[in-house]
C-alpha cells in the first residue's frame, strides 16, 4: 500500500480534531518550538531565538500584547501550526499583526506546507481562526513570500496587494568559479579585487572575519551606529530600544550560530560590519554599515558582501539573502528575486478604513506609519 494516501488520511483526521487557540506566554526558546521549527516550516525571522528576542525586548518596549495563535492536535496537543501575532493599539485603532515591528523582512505561518493546506481546506478551522481575529479592528499580515504558503488561505475576506519591494538572494551553487563567471559582472569582481589590494597597501592589514567574542561584537555595534548616524531616515539603530534588541541578539546568537556578525578590519579596527540572522544553512543580512566618510572610495560595504559570499561558500553554504529593497547594488550579484504580498482582514469600520488606506492610498500609508510603529 502506498504511504502517501495513509499520510493524507492522517492529515484529514487531524483536520477534524484540532484545537485552535491563543497562547500569549508561548515559549519560543522552549524544547517544543526548537524541535518543531525548521526552514521548511518558516523563515529565519520565525526562528526560535529571533522570535524570543522580539518578544523579550520589542513587545513590551512598544506596548504590544502577545497573541500567539497555535493549532494543536486535540488528542496529544502536538503543535501543527503557529502564528506569532501581537496586538497593538496606536491612536485608538487595534491592529493584530505578526511580531515584526520593522525588524522582519518576511512573515509566515509556521508549519508544514501539507498540513497547512489541509487546515486551510477545513471550514471549521477557518471559522475558529476568524473568531480569534475579533480581538482587533484589523488584521495585517505583511511581507508574506509568494513562494511560500499564503496566509490568506487561513482567513476570510482577505484584501491583498503586492509589496512595494521584492526579496533578493544569492545562490552560488556548488562551483564558486562558475557562479562568479556566469552570474557576476566580471568588471565588478576585478574592481573589488583591485580595491581590496589598494586599501591594504594604503592602510595596512585588511581582513574579514566572524566575531564571536562579546566585546568584539559590542565594539562592532558601536562602530555600526556611528557610521550610520544621520545617513538613513528612520534608521532603527537611532532608537535605543532597537539598538539594544539587535545588540542583545547578536551577542546571544553568536554562541548558537543564530546571529553572525561579520566585520572587515584595518589593523584590527572595524571599517565595515554586517549583522546576519541565521538558521541552519541560511543567513539573512539585516544591518550593514561602512566607514564611507573616510574610506568611501574603497567600496568597503560591497567588498564585505562579496567576501561573505565566498566565506560561506568555503564552509559549504551556497545561499546568502540580501533582503528587501530595489535591486540597486544587489544587481551586481545577479540576484534571485522573490515577490511578496501584504494581506489584511477588517473587523470594524475603523479597521476597514485603515485596510483601504493601506492597500490603495500610498500617501496616506505614510501617515499610518506614524500610528503603528514600523508599519511597512
Amino acid at each position: 500500500m502506498s504511504t502517501k494516501p495513509m499520510l493524507m488520511t492522517d492529515l484529514k483526521t487531524l483536520q477534524l480534531d484540532v484545537e485552535v487557540g491563543v497562547e500569549p506566554d508561548f515559549d519560543f526558546l522552549g524544547e517544543e518550538y526548537r524541535a518543531f521549527f525548521n526552514l521548511k516550516r518558516g523563515t529565519v525571522f520565525q526562528a526560535p531565538l529571533w522570535q524570543a528576542s522580539i518578544h523579550a525586548r520589542l513587545v513590551p518596549g512598544l506596548a504590544a500584547r502577545p497573541y500567539t495563535v497555535t493549532i494543536r492536535t486535540r488528542a496529544d496537543r502536538r503543535l501543527l501550526a503557529l502564528i506569532p501575532f501581537v496586538v497593538q493599539k496606536p491612536a485608538g485603532i487595534s491592529i493584530l499583526q505578526p511580531a515584526d515591528f520593522g525588524v522582519c523582512d518576511y512573515n509566515a505561518v509556521v508549519g508544514d506546507r501539507e498540513v497547512l493546506e489541509t487546515l486551510a481546506a477545513d471550514p471549521s478551522v477557518i471559522g475558529r481562526l476568524d473568531a480569534l481575529l475579533g480581538t482587533a479592528g484589523v488584521m495585517m499580515f505583511r511581507k508574506a513570500r509568494d513562494d511560500g504558503f499564503s496566509p490568506a488561505r487561513l482567513f476570510r475576506k482577505t484584501s491583498a496587494t503586492p509589496c512595494d519591494n521584492a526579496a533578493y538572494h544569492i545562490e552560488t551553487g556548488p562551483d564558486f568559479e562558475v557562479w562568479q563567471r556566469q552570474r557576476v559582472n566580471r568588471k565588478f569582481t576585478k574592481e573589488l579585487g583591485r580595491l581590496g589590494r589598494q586599501v591594504a597597501r594604503d592602510f595596512g592589514a585588511y581582513e574579514q572575519r566572524v566575531l564571536t567574542d562579546e566585546q568584539g561584537i559590542r565594539d562592532a555595534f558601536a562602530f555600526l551606529r556611528a557610521v550610520r548616524k544621520g545617513r538613513f531616515e528612520g534608521d532603527l539603530l537611532d532608537d535605543e530600544l532597537y539598538a539594544a534588541f539587535y545588540l542583545d541578539f547578536a551577542i546571544a546568537g553568536a554562541k548558537s550560530g543564530d546571529a553572525i556578525t561579520y566585520v572587515s578590519t584595518l589593523d584590527g579596527k572595524p571599517v565595515a560590519v554586517l549583522l546576519g540572522v541565521a538558521y541552519a544553512d541560511e543567513c539573512h543580512a539585516v544591518l550593514i554599515g561602512a566607514d564611507t566618510q573616510r574610506l568611501g572610495k574603497y567600496s568597503l560595504g560591497m567588498q564585505l558582501l562579496y567576501r561573505i559570499v565566498k566565506m560561506r561558500f568555503d564552509k559549504g553554504l551556497h545561499r546568502f539573502d540580501l533582503g528587501l529593497g530595489n535591486t540597486g547594488y544587489k544587481s551586481m550579484f545577479r540576484v534571485e528575486e522573490t515577490t511578496l504580498h501584504n494581506y489584511t482582514v477588517a473587523r470594524s469600520l475603523a479597521g476597514a478604513a485603515l485596510s483601504m488606506v493601506y492597500h490603495h492610498a500610498k500617501p496616506l500609508k505614510n501617515f499610518l506609519r506614524r500610528l503603528s510603529p514600523r508599519l511597512r
